[in-house]
């Protein structure tokens, strides 16, 4: 492993072309991302019956201070805001004499956005399609260890056969719970198209600001060291952001044993809800492995029985991005889901609920932990912005 202090050196040893390459493709994403929250904003205003933010527990912290047409207006203004920054982000002064200015105020349209735009069913969505996806990937990635690494597939085979057992001897999961399932789910991407595009925008928003932040930052004495205090924390960091999806693995596991965690009522818990809910408590173990993987040797060379890839290096980019996409959308939800919290029985509901689901803590970990990786590889590969997103 390369030592951490000359990692962080490396790191921000930029040449200004490098940097300017990497800001570019963010600042573009940024303006288009930017009219898109304008175009939004002027449809709410000039038609209020199509804010979806209007709908029961879809809830911003602007959009519960704010009647509609002034949350409508503020949106707007994010949006026109932002794309006067991104022609600013887009020059070549970004990265000199306005750096200061362009990384201040991107990172404060990165958090006017998430208070704008936040919205609870962003995690909600995001964490029915990865807990989708890590089901079959774990399946896939079984399968295929049981060809070309038996020693690891065959008891990994043993475990999810053990899962699956106790799922449908003990639990009551069956197959037309399943397909009940999913087709609920496909329904509900179908039903919630307009909600889920509105989303993307604004997660868009955020990872671009952000971005472009940190980037246009990073040519300061402040960012870098900033980064360097990240790097030789990465572990520490790394390790706290993997604990942010663990409490709701656990609870989710609990439903395979007498003494289910936050289940529905003794005799409610049906088929179709508990396919529900071992799927998202996959999805959260499966992140939980994946953020591990930031300081672990597969994060940086791919593991011998992966086909086709197995001892070639993991270009910095395949984890870079989905990871701060994944803090993006986690971070986004975070003061939605507090929100929602505050409409518990008690103060102790309010409390273990946001430990269970800790998305004030998660998120912000994670972009860290994603941000010290980004940092190390950089400084690692010796050769500029540009080779840090692979």
């Amino acid at each position: 492993m390369t030592s951490t202090r000359p990692a962080a050196t490396g790191s921000v040893a930029a040449p200004p072309d490098a940097a300017v390459r990497l800001l570019r493709p963010f600042a573009v994403l940024a303006l288009v991302a930017s009219a898109a929250i304008t175009a939004i904003g002027l449809a709410w205003w000039l038609v209020p019956a199509a804010n979806p933010y209007t709908a029961p527990g879809s809830l911003s912290l602007a959009n519960a201070l704010l009647e509609p047409a002034r949350f409508a207006a503020v949106v707007v203004a994010t949006g026109a805001v932002g794309l006067l920054l991104a022609g600013a982000a887009l020059s070549r002064e970004a990265l000199g004499r306005r750096a200061r200015l362009v990384a201040g105020a991107a990172a404060v349209l990165a958090a006017t956005t998430v208070v704008v735009l936040g919205d609870a069913g962003t995690i909600t969505f995001a964490g029915y399609l990865f807990g989708f996806a890590a089901v079959v990937a774990g399946v896939l990635t079984t399968a295929v260890l049981l060809v070309r690494a038996p020693r690891l597939g065959v008891p990994l085979l043993v475990l999810l056969l053990a899962v699956v057992g106790v799922a449908v001897w003990w639990a009551g999961l069956t197959w037309e719970g399943v397909a009940s399932f999913l087709a609920r789910f496909g329904a509900g991407l179908v039903d919630n198209a307009l909600p889920i595009a509105v989303s993307a925008v604004s997660v868009a928003a955020v990872l671009a600001w952000t971005a472009v932040a940190v980037v246009a930052g990073r040519t300061t004495r402040e960012m870098r060291a900033v980064e360097s205090w990240l790097v030789r924390h990465r572990r520490a960091l790394t390790v706290l952001a993997a604990l942010g999806p663990l409490p709701y693995a656990v609870v989710r596991a609990s439903w395979l044993t007498p003494w289910p965690l936050f289940a529905p009522a003794e005799g409610e818990l049906s088929p179709p809800v508990l396919a529900t809910g071992l799927m998202l408590g996959a999805g959260a173990a499966a992140a939980c492995v994946l953020t591990l993987g930031l300081i672990l040797p597969w994060g940086r060379v791919f593991p011998r029985w992966m086909p086709g890839l197995g001892g070639r290096p993991v270009p910095a980019r395949l984890a870079v991005v989905p990871g701060l996409a994944a803090a993006t959308i986690i971070t986004i939800s975070a003061v939605p889901v507090f929100m929602l919290s505050l409409g518990a029985d008690s103060i102790v509901d309010v409390i273990v609920f946001d430990l269970v689901l800790p998305l004030w803590f998660w998120g912000p970990m994670l972009a860290l932990a994603v941000w010290a990786y980004a940092a190390e590889r950089r400084g690692e590969s010796g050769t500029g912005d540009a080779a840090a997103l692979g």
